[in-house]
């Protein structure tokens, strides 16, 4: 019996004095708040949607990025005038390594977005490196404090890099956009 309990325990147990100190490097988040909202001015609750590649997308994970995000529907004309100019905005900013996504909330019927519609957006509007996310109307409440307080589509929330709310818009301009991306940029957002 001594001898099966002392090979049990040399399996286990192995040399416990090796000097060999293993530590295991636990990545500190830089999330560091613990409330949030969708109003202008505080920190965005996290997104966790499926992307147009049917990966989990996880808006936090991209902390430290300027974003744009649109909130779209595939019925909305002024929301496919802005769709088509992802890509383009992705590229001029690249040195402030900008993230466009858009969250596709309804498809042309008024319903949730399936993984067909997502696809359609992507070709139709030559995305490569924005992301594209199936979401619903449960994003949506209008005092701002539980969902994105969308009166208009499409409607624009601007992140700066400690995922705070910089700015929010309805309506598409491409001028205004740039206006309000280069203010971010200059206050060192």
């Amino acid at each position: 019996m001594f001898y099966l309990l002392l090979s049990l325990l040399g399996c286990v147990g192995g040399n416990l004095d090796s000097g060999v100190v293993q530590e295991t490097a636990e990545e500190e988040s830089p999330i560091y708040w613990d409330e949030c909202s969708y109003r202008i001015g505080e920190h965005i609750c996290n997104v966790q949607l499926t992307s147009s590649d049917m990966q989990d997308f996880d808006l936090y994970e991209h902390y430290g990025k300027p974003i744009v995000i649109q909130l779209a529907a595939e019925w909305c004309g002024p929301c496919h005038m802005a769709g088509s100019h992802a890509e383009q905005f992705m590229s001029d900013w690249a040195v402030d390594d900008l993230l466009w996504v858009t969250i596709l909330l309804e498809n042309d019927q008024g319903q949730e977005p399936t993984a067909e519609d997502l696809s359609e957006w992507v070709t139709n509007h030559g995305i490569n490196n924005a992301v594209v996310l199936a979401g619903s109307r449960n994003l949506i409440e209008a005092s701002g404090l539980y969902g994105f307080p969308l009166t208009s589509w499409p409607t624009f929330v601007i992140l700066d890099r400690d995922m705070v709310i910089f700015h929010g818009f309805s309506g598409w301009s491409e001028e205004y956009l740039t206006q309000k991306l280069t203010d971010m940029a200059m206050q060192g957002r």
